[in-house]
């Protein structure tokens, strides 16, 4: 019945911590990716880029506000940011504590 408890812990834990660190880093990249370029800004800081998104970039961003990881407005609020941060250090704790039960089944001879 331990075995079974722990395992099931386990599994829960991988689960879970993977869904919210993955959440919270996917609401951020989207975020990250739907910011314009400035006028005079390269893609990796040279040359006269801006303004506008590519395609590709305009599509991920309108798919990312249809599933929700974004808003309408294309922007996370101070307190967005806070909660994704929030949510993939949970989701990271979780893993690691999936971790220890991991070990305490291999430990217990299982």
């Amino acid at each position: 019945m331990r075995h079974q408890l722990l395992f099931g812990l386990w599994l829960a834990s991988q689960f879970v911590g993977f869904f919210l660190a993955s959440y919270g880093v996917l609401r951020e990249s989207f975020a990250n990716l739907a910011q314009e370029p400035g006028f005079g800004e390269g893609r990796y800081g040279e040359g006269t880029f801006g303004g506008v998104l590519s395609w590709s970039e305009e599509f991920l961003v309108n798919l990312g506000t249809k599933v929700r990881f974004l808003p309408a407005d294309r922007a996370l609020t101070v307190t967005d940011r806070k909660r994704n941060a929030a949510w993939a250090i949970g989701g990271i704790a979780l893993v690691a504590l999936s971790m220890l039960f991991d070990l305490a089944l291999r430990l217990s001879g299982r």
